[in-house]
């Protein structure tokens, strides 16, 4: 008898649970799934390529921040050692300015010479003297050594210049140090009457 129910459960049609297998997938199903993997594979693209638009947005900054610090340090040099040859530019002036009668006249004119190529390869690197004599005192370029009570010039006007500034395009390498015109005190102190009054009656 176990030998016919062999038989009977061999020729019997298995249920759909039992010939289900869980790898193979629906129409619907794969569609489905499709989809998303799709979906997925775009949104990993769109990350990917704002990861990549960063990091270039990163190295375009990175390149400007070493090109300014690179120009700055370069200014930085430049405007360090051509400070160090307005002194030497001092020297001449005050050499030249003060040559006594009797001087050789080809010392004068060797002295001269050094002085116009000095002012020359300055000029060459940008250095520009501080415009003073005439001007309106201004504090970023000038610096006031002493005040000078003047009728003839307006307030704050510059009446000499005690040594020349210079600057390097836009920056200051040294003010010019001047001598700044000040308007007379004419105004005469004027008597309280009421005071002059009670001076009067305490006398």
């Amino acid at each position: 008898m176990s030998e016919e129910m062999d038989k009977d459960s061999i020729g019997e049609t298995p249920s759909e649970d039992q010939i289900a297998d869980p790898n193979c997938l629906s129409d619907d199903e794969e569609t489905t799934l499709s989809q998303e993997t799709f979906e997925e594979a775009l949104r990993e693209k769109e990350q990917f390529r704002s990861i990549a638009q960063r990091a270039q947005a990163d190295l375009v900054n990175y390149r400007q921040r070493a090109s300014q610090e690179l120009e700055e340090s370069r200014r930085t040099v430049q405007f360090g050692i051509l400070s160090r040859f307005l002194g030497v530019a001092d020297d001449l002036s005050r050499a030249i300015d003060n040559l006594p009668d009797d001087a050789d006249e080809t010392w004068i004119q060797g002295i001269s010479l050094v002085a116009r190529n000095l002012s020359n390869s300055l000029e060459i690197e940008g250095v520009q003297r501080i415009e003073a004599i005439g001007e309106q005192f201004d504090p970023y370029q000038h610096e006031a050594i002493m005040y000078e009570e003047r009728c003839d010039e307006e307030e704050g006007t510059i009446v000499s210049v005690i040594q020349d500034g210079y600057k390097l395009n836009d920056r200051i390498l040294r003010p010019a140090r001047v001598v700044v015109a000040q308007a007379k005190n004419l105004q005469e102190e004027q008597i309280d009457p009421e005071k002059q009054e009670d001076e009067q009656e305490e006398n």
